[in-house]
Order: C-alpha cells, then sequence, then structure tokens
C-alpha cells in the first residue's frame, strides 16, 4: 500500500512542477489534477491504512518535489537561501493539508473540503503578508502563461486562480470516489466542465474584445511616448566590477538614436547607478549630472534604480557613520525620477527579499544577527535594506514597482489607488542566470497588468524587458542576454478595478473563516477528552 502512496505523492509534485511557467499550452491543465493523488492518499486515514504521520511526509514529499523543481533557481544566488525557501515552503504547504486531514472529520464530509479552501487560501494570504513572505508559488500564479484565461483577475486577483485550481481538484477527486463506487457520475460531470469552461470561455472573450478596443480607441492626449531599456550587463562578472561612466557611455550610445523631444519616459533597471549615493548629495554624482542634463535637454523624464543612503535614527536596519558619534544612516533599494531639475524623487522599494535584503523578524532577532543578511553578489554586502513605510508615485500618475514587489498584488493596488495611471517594473534578474527564474518573473508581471488594467514598461537589467498591455498581452520584448531598448506608445488609464478597490479580500475573508474553524477545532477536541 505504502509504496502506491508514494507514488502518487511523486505524481502530485510532477504534476504541479509541469503545470508551472515557464511551461505552457495545454500541460498548464494539469494545475487541475494536481492534488488529487493528495486527496487520495488522504482518503486512506480513514480506512486506517496510513496514519496521520505518513500523510504529513507524504504531503511534504509532494511539496517539496514541487518546490525544488519550480524555484532550484535561487540556489544560484545563495544555495543555503535556497535550501532554507524549499524546505521551509514545503512544510507549509504540507502543514495545511495536514490541518485539514485534522479538522475535517469535526464537519461533514460534504462540508470537509471548505475546510482545505479556507486554509489554503489563508495560508497563501499570509504568505504575502509576513515577515517570510515568499508568494512566488502562489497557485494563482499557474495562469501568468495564460492571461487569455484569466480576465477575472481584476476582480479577484490571484487568490481567484487559487480558488478555481482547488475547487476543481476537489471536484475531480469526487468523481473518482463515485467512480469507485460505481454512482451516477453525469451530474459530477456536468458541473465539472461547467466550473472549468465557463471562468475560461467568458475570460477567452473578455481578452479578445479588450484587445479589440485596446487597437481601435485610441487617444494620442492619453499616451506617452517610453524608451525601455535592457543594458544586459552580468550582475556576478560586470555590473558592480565596471565603473560607472562606463556604463553610462554605453547606455548613452544605447539611447542616442531615440532621443527627441517626442519621448517622454526612458526607463532604466533596478541599481542602474551601482555604487551607493548619498540622497543629500544625489546631484553631485557625475552619472546623475549627466543624464540630468538629457532630460533636460530633451524635455523628458528618466525613472532609474540606485543604491540610496539617507541620514536616520537608530533603528534595527540603521548603520553607524563613526564609531564616536551617535549618527546613523539608512541604506535604500531606490527608484529615482529625474526631471532635469535639481529636486530629487525618490521611492524606496518596501517589499524587500526575505534574507537577501532583510533579515525576517529583523527587530527580534536584531540583538542577536545585527545587520547580517544573504550576501548576493557584491550588491547586498553592506547589510540590511531599509523600507518606506507607503508607496509613493511619480509625476503624479507614474508607479515605478521594483524587482522583487512585482508579484504581491494587493501591494501594487496600493500605487493605483494614488493615482499612478501606468506602472513601470524596474529589475534586475540576471541574479538567477539563465533558469526558469528570470521568465518566471517577468510573466508575474502580466498579472500585475490584469489586476490593475494598467499598461506596463519592465526594464530589466538582465532579463526580460517588456511592454505589457492592460489584458496581459506582451506587446514588446527583449529577450535574455539581449542588450537592447523597446521604444512604445503606451496608453494611461483611470480605470479602478474591483481588485484594484478591494485587493484580496478573498484572503481576509478566507483568514477570518480559518480562525473561527480552528477555535471550533480545538473546543471540539477538548470536550471529547
Amino acid at each position: 500500500m505504502l509504496p502506491r502512496l508514494i507514488i502518487l505523492s511523486i505524481f502530485s509534485g510532477l504534476c504541479l512542477f509541469l503545470s508551472w511557467p515557464p511551461n505552457s499550452g495545454a500541460i498548464t491543465f494539469l494545475i487541475f489534477i494536481g492534488f488529487v493523488p493528495l486527496f487520495i492518499i488522504e482518503d486512506n486515514i480513514e480506512k486506517k491504512n496510513i496514519s496521520y504521520a505518513q500523510y504529513f511526509c507524504l504531503t511534504y514529499l509532494a511539496f517539496f518535489i514541487f518546490n525544488i523543481l519550480t524555484t532550484f533557481w535561487i540556489s544560484n544566488a545563495h544555495i543555503a537561501g535556497a535550501i532554507f525557501a524549499i524546505l521551509c515552503n514545503s512544510l507549509f504547504m504540507a502543514i495545511v493539508f495536514f490541518m485539514f486531514s485534522k479538522m475535517k472529520n469535526i464537519f461533514k464530509s460534504s462540508q470537509s473540503p471548505i475546510i482545505l479552501l479556507i486554509l489554503w487560501l489563508s495560508f497563501e494570504y499570509l504568505h504575502l503578508n509576513w515577515d517570510l513572505s515568499w508568494p512566488w508559488l502562489t497557485l494563482g500564479n499557474v495562469f501568468a502563461s495564460h492571461p487569455e484565461w484569466i480576465q477575472w483577475y481584476s476582480i479577484t486577483g490571484v487568490l481567484g486562480g487559487s480558488c478555481w485550481i482547488l475547487v476543481i481538484n476537489i471536484l475531480i477527486f469526487r468523481l473518482y470516489l463515485r467512480v469507485l463506487c460505481k454512482k451516477n457520475l453525469v451530474q459530477n460531470i456536468i458541473l465539472i466542465l461547467l466550473m472549468l469552461f465557463a471562468p475560461l470561455l467568458i475570460s477567452i472573450k473578455t481578452y479578445n474584445n479588450y484587445n479589440v478596443n485596446l487597437e481601435t480607441q485610441r487617444d494620442i492626449d492619453y499616451e506617452i511616448n517610453v524608451l525601455v531599456v535592457q543594458p544586459n550587463i552580468n550582475p556576478y562578472t560586470e555590473k558592480f566590477l565596471i565603473p560607472q561612466e562606463e556604463q553610462l557611455d554605453s547606455l548613452i550610445v544605447l539611447i542616442e538614436p531615440f532621443l527627441n523631444r517626442h519621448l517622454d519616459y526612458i526607463v532604466l533597471p533596478e541599481t542602474f547607478l551601482v555604487a551607493p549615493v548619498w540622497e543629500h548629495l544625489f546631484f553631485n554624482n557625475s552619472s546623475v549630472k549627466r543624464l540630468n542634463t538629457i532630460a533636460n535637454k530633451f524635455n523628458f523624464n528618466i525613472v532609474m534604480g540606485a543604491t540610496t543612503l539617507g541620514f536616520s535614527e537608530k533603528t534595527p536596519t540603521a548603520k553607524a557613520i563613526s564609531s564616536h558619534n551617535n549618527s546613523w544612516y539608512q541604506v535604500y533599494n531606490s527608484a529615482i525620477f529625474l526631471d532635469g531639475s535639481t529636486n530629487l524623487y525618490a521611492y524606496h522599494k518596501s517589499k524587500l527579499v526575505p534574507g537577501a535584503e532583510q533579515m525576517p523578524f529583523q527587530h527580534t532577532l536584531y540583538p542577536i544577527l545585527g545587520n547580517r543578511i544573504l550576501n548576493i553578489g557584491d550588491a547586498t554586502s553592506i547589510g540590511n535594506f531599509s523600507k518606506q513605510d507607503s508607496v509613493s508615485v511619480f509625476d503624479s500618475n507614474i508607479a515605478s514597482v521594483i524587482c522583487y514587489e512585482s508579484i504581491y498584488g494587493e501591494y501594487v493596488t496600493e500605487f493605483i489607488k494614488k493615482g499612478a495611471q501606468v506602472i513601470f517594473i524596474i529589475t534586475n534578474d540576471g541574479w538567477w542566470k539563465e533558469t526558469s527564474g528570470f521568465k518566471q518573473h517577468s510573466m508575474y508581471a502580466v498579472l500585475r497588468a490584469i489586476e490593475t488594467r494598467r499598461y506596463i514598461a519592465r526594464s530589466a537589467n538582465t532579463g526580460v524587458s517588456s511592454v505589457i498591455n492592460p489584458s496581459g498581452k506582451i506587446i514588446n520584448r527583449i529577450e535574455w542576454d539581449k542588450k537592447g531598448v523597446i521604444n512604445a506608445n503606451i496608453r494611461f488609464s483611470e480605470i479602478i478595478t474591483f481588485y484594484t478597490k478591494h485587493g484580496d479580500y478573498l484572503g481576509r475573508v478566507s483568514s477570518f473563516l480559518s480562525c473561527l474553524f480552528l477555535l471550533y477545532f480545538i473546543v471540539v477536541n477538548k470536550l471529547r477528552f
């Protein structure tokens, strides 16, 4: 019996992995059966064929296979960080299924699948909002390679996709049980087909109509001309070794043919300025002066990434300027807006990568770990980064989202609520080398376009740079290991989607219900004993 269940566990992990981006096409449908083997395994607890401990180990095996095959590329940046992320994320996923198995017996069998749905959405919501946040494998992300399937993400966000996946898996498992019992299958099959294809067909129709409207309803007053730049500088062997002035010379040669007064914005990648720059001395930097002069000459704006330093009070993330006085400063991963003036407009990255940019639970662990974080190349050797308390918008309508922040749907909507009508994403995906990592990160930007109904201009130092329309269609792109620019007209949008207005409401409701289920479970178990 156990060998058969191990095979089912392995099959579950492989289905989840094979369905995931950058894989696309019909293979994505494997996500709709990926959890069925785990339900079959769980059914054996009630039959006394396996213990709860064995079930936990089998689910952990499935999720470990899923995690390691999908996110192994983290090891290119830091092996210990990859091991920690893969082991912990597999553990969290397995705990959800274990808790479902323990709690289901206090509810009627017809109601028990709801427990798993609520617990899983709660887990994904927690994973979006705590210090160990790692929502890379939020189930709804799986459809990033199929924007035509998920136009309704403008209502639900990615958690709606997670809900869809779990419901179909539960219905297919119930069909499996009916087959074993030789009961009437027609009703179940009709329900599965309806739940699977109704959202799909509605979305495809919406996608096609949306793109037709975008092509026919153009308004020059609401368009901007954007130049998206991909310098293609290797972060391991070149980015932090080649002098900044040489990198700027190369950039100017690249963009010079496109410089004119019809250009509105140039978008440069994360940490385009490689050396940390004091914010109060920002315009003394020779590279900044040259860029600002170009912006002033042609009357356009530049959005670029930089590591900036600013004075502060003593905090867990602050660093001492000198051991002889009580002076402190903060380090920021920043997006900078240049408009030809000498006014500094900066947004400091707020969703920091756990371990790589900020040690999780820093306020608690500071007395033990100090400012230690995982070193990735030379860019993060300066210790913990600090973050901004709230988002800010450039030029009244430009959201500048920095790298990892682009996988947080509800967070990106905060820019829209502050008036952003277009989204610029600046990133450096070269840390992951030529793996599925940079492809996944690029594809996830598609989800943000659909959720907010905004054009996205994405500038990667190395990776994929692209322009994405509000339906999630990639209309221009520069591939991996290519130097180049995209010159595109993109349109402002004032649309406020349901998801923009309400965010991850599915996660909040599920978290509340999970607390109620957990309390009920504890009370019932107390009464039993």
